[in-house]
């Protein structure tokens, strides 16, 4: 792939030239009257693009599937003429009280349902969190499909078709028990992620805390650690997210199915059903976690001071196969920053003709 790098649009040339006269005398005798004017080619100098002069402090969540989104606005905004240094790697727990004060000016990580509980404490010298934050535009409408997988042997063993099943069956429970503790162990999320609190909040809800425990650890060695046992004829219960490349190594349908929940035990806003088929253990299916947008989060301030980027983060949109395609490339290898920066610059010459009307339009708001 190639790095592109492409100019800012909409520069305006004005080139003035001066035009000789000749003058004329009406006495008798005629002598050649010659006038010579030097032209001028004067060129004006070139517009000023909106972010010129304006440093963009990034931040990006600490997965490395969102890496390609966050570079792809890095380089928006740069055609704005901001100058965007590398985004900053946090969890979203310690990112949203950071953007509130001003130490990040936005991200392009926020899934909504699982992050907005996390921003709604208070600041250390007052004030609400999310009341000094904002969402803007959807970049990825409903991207996020979020649940657990379960290995289909197991739901053909104890054939339980929702969590509270499999909860309600001690032989269930302790067939997942891998530490030996009398309780499912759920391979879960890392600490600080919002699924790491929906998981822990749904569990203690429903009453399920003596028969199941979210493992919190690196997501991607937990992951590790289910492909293992599932290709060693053990259990998985382990929670994953889309778009990812998880689900290319253990496909739902094939090796694992999504576990529903039975739509009473949600939580409130996480009552979604998710359109997956023969890939979940219940049609309808609930999976914990209604389908969230991914969308991108700004310190207000800093929005109202900007206008044209502004403009430009409520505009942009981005397919979420897109997302999973470069999640597939970076799980293979490609995952360096110069990696994800030229595939970013890919996408953006890929749909070029789209990105020149949210420049065009982001450079009138400013």
């Amino acid at each position: 792939m190639k790095n592109l790098r492409w100019k800012p649009l909409l520069v305006l040339l004005a080139v003035f030239a001066m035009v000789a006269a000749a003058c004329g005398d009406s006495s008798d005798t005629a002598a050649p009257a010659t006038t010579a004017a030097a032209a001028e080619t004067t060129a004006a100098p070139a517009e000023a693009l909106p972010g010129e002069g304006v440093t963009v402090n990034m931040a990006r969540g600490n997965w490395v599937e969102t890496n390609f989104q966050n570079a792809v606005i890095q380089q928006l905004l740069g055609e704005l003429g901001y100058e965007v240094g590398e985004p900053e790697e946090i969890a979203p727990a310690t990112f949203f009280p950071a953007l509130a004060q001003g130490d990040f000016d936005l991200w392009g990580s926020t899934w909504p349902l699982n992050h907005d509980p996390l921003a709604a404490g208070e600041m250390p010298g007052g004030g609400i969190i999310a009341d000094r934050i904002q969402h803007v535009g959807t970049m990825m409408a409903s991207g996020a499909l979020q649940g657990l997988l379960v290995d289909k042997a197991s739901v053909e063993q104890f054939g339980f078709t929702t969590l509270n099943e499999l909860l309600d069956n001690p032989d269930a429970i302790a067939h997942f028990d891998v530490d030996g503790d009398g309780k499912a162990d759920l391979n879960g999320c890392d600490d600080g992620w919002g699924c790491q609190k929906v998981m822990n909040d749904t569990i203690a809800a429903n009453g399920w805390d003596d028969r199941i425990l979210q493992i919190s650890a690196t997501h991607s060695a937990l992951f590790t650690e289910s492909q293992a046992s599932f290709e060693q004829g053990g259990p998985v219960l382990q929670y994953v997210w889309t778009p990812t490349a998880f689900v290319g190594k253990l496909v739902p349908g094939r090796d694992v199915v999504w576990l529903a929940v039975d739509p009473s035990s949600t939580l409130e806003g996480q009552d979604g059903v998710s359109s997956v088929g023969d890939a979940c253990t219940n049609d309808p299916c609930t999976t914990m976690f209604t389908p969230s947008d991914i969308v991108i989060s700004a310190n207000s301030e800093w929005l109202d001071a900007n206008p044209a980027a502004a403009s430009l983060l409520s505009n942009f949109v981005l397919d979420p196969l897109a997302v999973a395609v470069q999640a597939v490339a970076i799980d293979s290898g490609l995952n360096s920053a110069a990696d994800i920066s030229a595939a970013a610059a890919d996408w953006i010459a890929s749909n070029r003709a789209e990105i020149d009307g949210w420049i065009a339009t982001a450079i009138a708001a400013g």
